[in-house]
């Protein structure tokens, strides 16, 4: 594991086009920071994957969290 690798949790809320109503979803997973990456650009790229991932977007923060990997 490098020292570099960082366990994130976020929860979005978001629309999914020709839905009604909001949904939420909460994804989870690590992410390895690149030189001079800061936490701000790390959640960045968080979000615009977990958008992907989803299907929309855009989407909400409920939640964000992103810890050091290691224990």
């Amino acid at each position: 594991m490098a020292k570099n690798e960082f366990h994130y949790v976020i929860t979005l809320q978001f629309r999914k086009d020709g839905e009604i109503g909001n949904l939420a979803n909460t994804v989870s997973g690590t992410v390895a920071a690149r030189r001079g990456e800061t936490r701000q650009m790390l959640y960045q790229r968080i979000l615009k994957q977990a958008c992907e991932g989803l299907g929309t977007s855009e989407g909400v923060t409920l939640f964000f969290d992103l810890a050091p990997n290691d224990l």
